[in-house]
This record gives C-alpha cells, structure tokens and sequence, in this order.
C-alpha cells in the first residue's frame, strides 16, 4: 500500500508528471485522515480568512474541489495498530525534532504496512521502520 501525504497528494493533483506516471506504475493509492485534515483545514481557513466577495467565492470554489478530490481517494485513519504505533514513537526524544502531522501519518503508515510516498525524507528517515519513497524528484 502506498500513502501519499500531503504534499505529495497535492502534487498528484496539481499534474505533477513524475508522481502522475509512479502512480499509474505502481498502482493505486491512498491519503491519511492527517492529510485530509491539513487540507481541508487549509481551505476552510481561506474561506474564514476571506477579505472580499471574490475571494470569499474562490474560497468556497477550492473548499469543493479539494473535498471533491479527497471523496475520490481512499482515506487511511487511525486505528488500534496506529494508536499502538503513536505509542511506541512518542517515547522516542530524536522523534520530537518532526512536526506532529508527520509522526501521525509515519504511525497510520507503520500499522498499514504500507509505504509513504513523500519528499520530506530527512523527516521519515529518522522514523524506525517506515519505509519511504520519494516520487517527485
């Protein structure tokens, strides 16, 4: 199983060739519920942030074609292996140099077995056992 996460996923969207042929190489995909949340997050808070009717209409035309998007794609969440996983990694010190969505989305690839799609390696590497590929480069 292949988890893009958010960057990636982005990047899948936006045409990105090399992410576009990896993934009709290497087969289907799917996100995290940490990636769906930053998105979304993301969007809803162009849509607050909004200082004109125009932007406000953009706002909401983005909001609907990114949850669009995500209904389309499988969405990973959390479960008991990947609450185990967050156990396990948060007692690492090293690990608190990642930000939090990272460690979440390394403990939902961990319980999956699957492998993260990303360009963020020098955060993943220092993750035991994830195993990591970057697509875009």
């Amino acid at each position: 199983m292949y988890i893009l996460d958010t960057d990636t996923f982005t990047l899948f969207n936006y045409g990105h060739p090399k992410i576009r042929e990896q993934t009709a190489r290497k087969g289907p995909f799917v996100i995290s519920i940490i990636t769906k949340i930053e998105i979304v997050r993301d969007r809803f808070d162009f849509l607050l942030k909004a200082s004109s009717k125009a932007e406000w209409l953009k706002a909401q035309s983005l909001l609907d074609e990114w949850e669009a998007k995500i209904a389309a794609t499988v969405v990973a969440g959390v479960n008991e292996e990947a609450g185990d996983e967050f156990e396990r990694l948060s007692k690492i010190k090293s690990l608190r140099k990642i930000g939090r969505a990272d460690l979440l989305i390394a403990c939902i690839t961990l319980a999956r077995a699957g492998t993260l799609v990303t360009r963020n390696v020098r955060d993943f590497k220092l993750v035991p056992g994830v195993k990591y590929e970057n697509w875009a480069d």
